[in-house]
């Protein structure tokens, strides 16, 4: 259920989106995500970065 929520915050940038890695951190109980935009990304990557602030389930955001 967890996916399709970051899909659903990711579609409207989907064509600006170049690769999506998770990592399983079990040991840690977390998963860890990376998302790489493309470097012509058009968009606010503080838009996206407040969509999945506001998921209670998001432990951390941050912009790298």
């Amino acid at each position: 259920m967890r996916v399709a929520a970051v899909w659903q915050v990711l579609t409207p940038v989907a064509h600006d989106v170049e690769r999506v890695q998770i990592a399983a951190r079990s040991e840690r109980g977390f998963e860890d995500m990376t998302i790489s935009f493309t470097e012509t990304f058009a968009g606010s990557l503080n838009d996206v970065l407040r969509e999945f602030e506001k998921m209670p389930w998001v432990a951390t955001v941050e912009l790298c």
